[in-house]
């Protein structure tokens, strides 16, 4: 079979694309998911120690003054 180089690497172009990516390090995929990690439990963090706030705040609050009922005689 005789193949062109030239036309063995369009093609190949087409399918697969022009530019090759080495595979990453497993240092740098270990940073960004330690990262990600880190700034999910930092998140979550601020998230509860808000609501905690909050909630704290609501208890302590002085209980709401009772109703005055008001009855209504009719006249005479």
């Amino acid at each position: 079979m005789d193949f062109d180089a030239e036309a063995v690497k369009k093609q190949l172009d087409a399918v697969v694309g022009g530019e090759y990516r080495p595979p990453r390090r497993a240092r740098e995929i270990l940073f960004k998911w330690v990262g990600a990690a880190i700034l999910a439990v930092a998140t979550a963090a601020l998230v509860m120690g808000t609501l905690h706030h909050n909630m704290t705040e609501a208890e302590s609050a002085p209980a709401p003054k009772k109703p005055v009922t008001v009855t209504i005689l009719p006249p005479g």
